[in-house]
């Protein structure tokens, strides 16, 4: 007798199978459909600047597809539009990761209005993907603007440097005719208050290094005033003889910022190029080698410090100004003063050569740097503690382990100079912090 095998139990579980897959396909498809539905009508809500809209409907696609790249760069573009840049990088983050093209050019966008310096490390990231003659030119540009930045007031050895309205003001001694004039020339006496410098055109940034004044015009050109005893002006001899009067050292129309110690002068063209001149045996300006595209240039009693494009920092010492030292990669931005040198990463954390200043506890990493619950797009210190300038242009004074916002609104630029912090505003305005104090001195 034949046994008959019952085939329903065993086929049930294959058709509950082939159910689920094809119930499952359906769903991948009307989701795609949805998903492509809601990218057409974000794109259209973004080409009509209806950036509400637009975040909603790609916000939606990717609920339903994570992955989808058109709708990563639409949202990002929304919030740029909305004005919510501060949503992008984490948006873009498996796009860039990626090394997609479009969504470096979207963080770029991003980025410059809020923090130049990220934007101009992103733009240089770019160029080494994908070495195309545009996004060199996105490059450039940025980094003219971050070359650009205010910069009123210099303090050397025994003099300073204001610059207001475009006159450059001078006040301090004069013995080796630094403050640009001839008065007092060659005298042990100071001139206390500030007073014009006689300057022959119109000044854009004051710099000093010793007991020589630079001022950059608004043709890019560089002058000099004092002493050049050891050929720090790059003019092919040295003198110790007082002489008043300005001196045009660079006419290539191409300077950016100037900086320098006793006897030596560094100056950093709109090119991101480095040059030196002086310590008695370089008379003329010479191009540093080993150093990248350079887009900051700061120095000390002894030290100089210079910040490349791709984030790597710096340092020489005075003793032998041929050497270069790579002190860091990953900086966004950095100080140099009398806290001695301290930079922000890439990733928002503070570290320094030497130690911090006090901070708030919660903000200690490992006791070695510190990461604040902001993000910080400028820095400035001074032996006292930190100025810090975040993306939305609050000004942060942290010192004895106490963080202060300070009232101070659309700030220019913050750096050290002559042992305190300078803070320019839009408007032309120049304050002095000692930061362990609670109130900035403005400039005479």
């Amino acid at each position: 007798m034949k046994l008959r095998v019952k085939k329903l139990p065993i086929l049930l579980p294959l058709f509950l199978v082939a159910g689920i897959l094809i119930a499952a396909a359906v769903t991948i498809r009307l989701d795609r459909d949805n998903a492509s539905a809601h990218t057409d009508l974000g794109q259209k809500y973004l080409n009509d600047m209806d950036y509400t809209g637009a975040i909603a409907e790609f916000l939606r696609v990717l609920s339903l597809d994570p992955t989808s790249r058109d709708a990563r760069l639409g949202l990002a573009e929304a919030y740029v539009g909305a004005g919510n840049p501060e949503m992008v990088p984490e948006i873009l983050e498996p796009l860039t990761e990626a090394r997609v093209p479009e969504a470096y050019r979207l963080l770029i966008d991003s980025q410059t209005d809020v923090d130049i310096r990220q934007a101009l490390i992103t733009a240089q990231e770019l160029v080494e993907h994908t070495d195309q003659e545009e996004d060199y030119a996105v490059r450039d540009e940025i980094l003219e603007l971050a070359l650009a930045e205010k910069h009123s007031y210099a303090a050397g050895l025994d003099q300073e440097l204001l610059l207001s309205g475009g006159e450059v003001l001078s006040r301090g001694s004069n013995i080796l005719g630094q403050l640009g004039t001839d008065q007092n020339l060659a005298e042990e006496s100071v001139q206390s208050s500030f007073q014009s410098a006689e300057f022959p055109g119109e000044a854009v940034r004051v710099y000093c290094a010793g007991r020589t004044s630079y001022v950059v015009d608004g043709d890019g050109n560089l002058w000099a005033a004092g002493e050049n005893r050891w050929g720090q002006m790059g003019l092919d001899y040295a003198s110790a003889d007082p002489q008043s009067g300005w001196q045009l050292i660079v006419d290539d129309g191409n300077v950016a910022s100037a900086a320098g110690s006793v006897g030596i002068l560094y100056v950093l063209k709109m090119d991101g190029s480095l040059w030196y001149a002086g310590q008695g045996g370089n008379m003329e300006l010479s191009r540093v080698n080993g150093i990248g595209r350079a887009v900051s240039l700061e120095a000390g009693e002894r030290q100089t410090a210079v910040l490349t494009a791709d984030g790597t920092l710096y340092s020489s010492y005075a003793e032998d100004p041929d050497a270069w030292i790579r002190i860091a990669g990953q900086v966004k931005q950095f100080s140099l003063g009398s806290g001695g040198l301290i930079w922000v990463t890439q990733d928002n954390t503070i570290r320094s050569e030497y130690g911090i200043p006090a901070v708030p506890d919660a903000w200690l990493q490992n006791g070695q740097e510190a990461a604040p619950d902001f993000t910080v797009s400028d820095i400035a210190a001074d032996a006292g503690g930190l100025l810090l300038l975040d993306t939305s242009g609050q000004l942060h004074r942290v010192s004895g382990g106490q963080v202060y916002e300070e009232e101070m609104p659309e700030t220019a630029n913050i750096y050290s100079a002559g042992g305190s912090v300078v803070v320019e505003q839009e408007d032309g305005t120049v304050s002095f912090w000692d930061l362990s104090q609670p109130a900035p001195e403005p400039a005479a």
